[in-house]
């Protein structure tokens, strides 16, 4: 692949992208695949960024030992008994079969890198200024920008995916690790932010803040080197969870094979929109999955956290979340390999359109066209949804009870403080969704701070609080108190917090 160091931050949508990828359709328009590329072997570029970094080094290769087209093998045992607990925690579920989970000590093993560019922090603090983000800066270290793949597990069988790594280069350590968690980007391979390197600019911000940064592709989205062989698995808690847990371990081994800085114990999780959605669940699924990791504080900008009221709303009429929420119910059928046709909630074509546009597509725009739900949703998933009776609808309802934080099996152990911003206008992770129900989570003992912005739709939901979650976050890492929590005040003006 030729990796050009397309990252120049000098359009005002840079950063936009790099938070939100596709999530950003609620306000902007998306884009469209472009092919992914499906070879193995890395190529060296030989360019050069503009502060003169070669790019495309290849930085290490191993064998893995594993098979990332996992298409058609899904790493459930017919024959396993279901009757007994095969893992310390519950896993897989709704139909589809329990199976013994891969010894997480093989898991975050770097299985390639390749080194793209540095930007100095003048550079840095000059892009910001050109973007409108002056505020974020200034900069305390320059950063160096990778790609990695690393190996997590789908549905008990190891996989490869990708991710960004960024490096602060002015700075020794030990140094807190962050996981930079992207919103919705896509479905497939070409819509992986590695396949842009547009998209790496929040990951080398965060470095430049001082912070090791790792940002995951997720299961499905490889972005370079060998594809995946599988749709994205979206709004799905435990995949999304493990593969962000497991680029918190290949990090740290990168790090250390790199002795450029050295880590600290301390770990970030920060995400917005599908970003929020994989932090939360992150750590819920952290002390279960990789209890070695200390999660010392969460930030979850515009979060789906009750993706049951999320599907009611967007089975109800006509928004934005009309068609994520279709997307999450085809590629859900897929991961936890539904018997029941898809024709069960969604109405001909997109019973059986959807999937192949999915693996075209990065973007929701067929459904650009649509002005009735009755169009997009059987009468069986409105009516259950509508009425509250989840129960009716099977296994669909129990996939949606299982990417709901407040109706999961797995059970909440951590106290991370964490930080929920919300946009007072979001019609896409529809703002009442989230705000009712941060009582209920905080009545099961999450300690959450949340920010509501004025007159903000989605993106700005998140976007106008950049500077107060960076504060809010780096308060967490240096132990200082955890402001009022669990109160649902009016919207403020974000950009002046």
């Amino acid at each position: 692949m030729d990796f050009k160091p397309r990252l120049s931050l000098t359009t005002p949508l840079a950063l936009a992208v790099g938070l939100f990828g596709l999530s950003a359709c609620g306000d902007d328009s998306a884009t469209t695949a472009a092919t992914a590329s499906e070879t193995d072997d890395t190529t060296t570029t030989g360019s050069s960024s503009e502060s003169d970094s070669t790019v495309g080094t290849t930085i290490t290769t191993t064998d893995a030992g594993t098979d990332s087209d996992s298409d058609s093998d899904s790493g459930t045992d017919s024959d396993t008994d279901t009757g007994g607990m095969l893992n310390d925690f519950p896993v897989a579920g709704c139909g589809l079969p329990e199976y013994p989970l891969v010894d997480a000590g093989e898991m975050g093993e770097i299985t390639d890198a390749l080194e793209l560019f540095t930007f100095t922090a003048p550079e840095i603090d000059d892009l910001l200024e050109l973007q409108g983000f002056g505020s974020l800066g200034p900069a305390t270290s320059g950063a160096t920008l990778f790609l990695i793949r690393y190996t997590t597990q789908d549905r008990g069988i190891t996989v490869e995916t990708t991710g960004y790594v960024a490096l602060p280069t002015d700075l020794e350590g030990p140094l807190p690790v962050a996981v930079w968690l992207h919103g919705t980007s896509g479905f497939n391979d070409a819509c992986g932010p590695t396949a842009d390197p547009e998209s790496g600019a929040v990951p080398l911000l965060m470095a430049s803040m001082g912070l090791i940064t790792v940002a995951p592709d997720y299961l499905g989205l490889n972005g370079w080197g060998a594809p995946s062989g599988m749709l994205h698995p979206y709004i799905i808690a435990e995949p999304t969870a493990f593969a962000s847990l497991d680029s918190i371990r290949a990090v740290r081994r990168f790090v250390e094979s790199e002795e450029a800085v050295t880590a600290s114990a301390q770990t970030l999780l920060w995400g917005a929109s599908e970003g929020g959605f994989a932090a939360f669940w992150a750590d819920r699924y952290a002390p279960h999955y990789a209890p070695e990791l200390e999660i010392t504080a969460v930030v979850a900008a515009v979060p789906p956290t009750d993706t049951t009221a999320l599907t009611a709303y967007a089975t109800s009429g006509i928004s934005p979340a009309t068609g994520a929420l279709a997307a999450a119910l085809a590629t859900g059928h897929d991961w936890y390999e539904l018997e029941e046709p898809l024709s069960e909630v969604l109405v001909s074509p997109w019973d059986v359109d959807l999937k192949p546009i999915l693996l075209e597509s990065c973007s929701f725009s067929d459904f650009d066209d649509i002005s009735k739900v009755e169009d997009v949703y059987t009468p069986a998933i409105r009516d259950a949804l509508a009425d509250g009776n989840i129960d009716d609808i099977g296994n669909w309802g129990c996939m949606l009870e299982q990417a709901t934080l407040h109706s999961s099996v797995i059970e909440r152990l951590n106290d991370t403080p964490i930080l929920v911003t919300l946009g007072e206008l979001d019609d896409l992770v529809y703002t009442p969704t989230v705000r009712d129900d941060i009582p209920t989570l905080c009545e099961q003992g999450y300690d959450i701070e949340v920010v509501e912005c004025a007159g903000a739709g989605h993106t700005d939901g998140a976007i106008y609080s950049l500077r107060y979650q960076r504060d809010w976050a780096f308060a967490r890492l240096a132990d200082k108190d955890l402001g009022e929590t669990c109160v649902i005040s009016d919207p403020v003006d974000c950009e002046e917090l």
